[in-house]
């Protein structure tokens, strides 16, 4: 490859990957303005806000019944997309926006779910659309050159034509050596897009900090017995969960039950919007509140929200409001920390949220350092190493047990 070719396309896969950060930032805020047009102003011009939700819900029900039943089961999450990409090794773009779409039906009207699932299934999916973009370049990188203008163009942008995909670059043995190396960049070119356009408009950062921490050596007395509190409330979630899966899937099978579970999400969001209206949507806009929450409300309280709040995701989901669950139950284990830490006044109450939370996350999450990221952003540097070590710890926990297992299961064949 020439130097002039592999600039060229370095440059074309950045402006790729910029695109792509500036579609995942007007999903962001689309979602902002569908919400704020709904539940900011539109409910004033009703007589109530019962009869508010229930008009607007009945709207959405029958917006996704129709959306479903006309393109499947939309929106796919990461989680299915990835599975497909597993079992063709490629991906088609075309339908991507029935996703958003959906996606942002459910999220403007208060389902109890995250925008991350269906953004970064959307964000899976063009990547490898701008994958199989570059192979195409790159391997007919002559005709693109000696093509007119116009030509060019359809080349470099055409939605469904001109592309390679992995499985046949693979089958040739012409995988590019830089692949990995252009990747990186690829990615790091989108997100640094991502927040300086979220920084040019003003918006709020998804991450709040919770508050100052002063803990001391003696506070770290607490941390195994909270940590194993948090694993095993998690365990005892658990079966709650599967309760409700149960119930719900029973529910599906019978006639008209895609509509039947539709019809009790929309129920779920009723009762969330005149009863605990901060507990709709993912939990992300209201994380700035948690610290005020926390200390000001009782701790059976807040133990109570902590589990309403699971459970209005978890029938969300099976209601098939779907959305990412990442936000939600980070909300959750936060209100679930403070619960606890009201329980230890003499004790630094952050480190005690910290450890009830994180191990409660990851408990829920089943993935300890996606959890230990991704919460230690909400708590002050001096809690990172301690969090490290946490998820270090549940992490050989996690290895202990799988190896236990596997010892049992080999014992009992022998």
């Amino acid at each position: 490859m020439q130097k002039r070719q592999m600039v060229a396309l370095v440059l074309y896969g950045l402006a790729l990957s910029s695109v792509m950060a500036l579609l995942a930032f007007a999903f962001i805020m689309a979602e902002q303005v569908g919400s704020h047009l709904v539940w900011d102003m539109l409910l004033p011009l009703f007589p109530s806000r019962f009869v508010f939700s229930l008009v607007m819900l009945t709207l959405a029900t029958a917006l996704l019944y129709l959306m479903k039943k006309e393109w499947g089961e939309i929106p796919r999450t990461s989680h299915e997309i990835l599975g497909e990409l597993k079992e063709h090794e490629t991906l088609t773009a075309k339908n991507s926006w029935r996703d958003l779409l959906a996606a942002l039906v459910i999220l403007s009207f208060g389902a109890g779910v995250g925008p991350e699932a269906p953004l970064l299934g959307a964000v899976i999916v063009f990547s490898i659309w701008q994958a199989d973009k570059l192979r195409f370049i790159t391997f007919h990188w002559q005709t693109v050159v000696s093509a007119s203008f116009a030509q060019k163009i359809s080349y470099l942008f055409h939605p469904r034509k001109y592309r390679l995909a992995y499985p046949h670059v693979k089958a040739r043995g012409l995988l590019n050596p830089k692949r990995k190396l252009w990747i990186s960049l690829f990615i790091l070119n989108g997100l640094v897009s991502f927040l300086l356009l979220m920084r040019a408009t003003d918006q709020p950062s998804f991450v709040t900090k919770l508050g100052v921490s002063h803990w001391q050596l003696a506070d770290l007395v607490l941390v195994l017995p909270l940590m194993v509190y948090g694993l095993f409330s998690a365990r005892a979630y658990g079966f709650l969960k599967r309760l409700v899966e149960r119930g719900m899937r029973t529910i599906q099978k019978r006639p008209h039950g895609q509509l039947i579970v539709l019809i009790i999400g929309a129920l779920a969001i009723l009762m969330m919007a005149n009863t605990f209206p901060t507990l709709l949507f993912s939990g992300q806009h209201s994380m700035h509140l948690l610290h005020d929450v926390g200390m000001e409300t009782p701790s059976l309280l807040l133990l109570g929200l902590s589990l309403l709040k699971l459970l209005f995701l978890e029938v969300c989901i099976l209601a098939g409001w779907t959305g990412g669950d990442i936000f939600p139950i980070t909300f959750a284990s936060v209100l679930h920390g403070f619960a606890i830490a009201q329980l230890f006044p003499g004790y630094d109450s952050l480190l005690i949220v910290l450890a009830v939370s994180l191990s409660f996350a990851i408990g829920l999450l089943g993935n300890e350092w996606l959890a230990g990221l991704f919460l230690s952003l909400f708590f002050p540097s001096d809690l990172w190493l301690l969090s490290f070590l946490m998820v270090v710890l549940c992490s050989l926990l996690k290895k202990w047990k799988e190896r236990t297992r596997k010892e049992s299961v080999i014992n009992e064949t022998f």
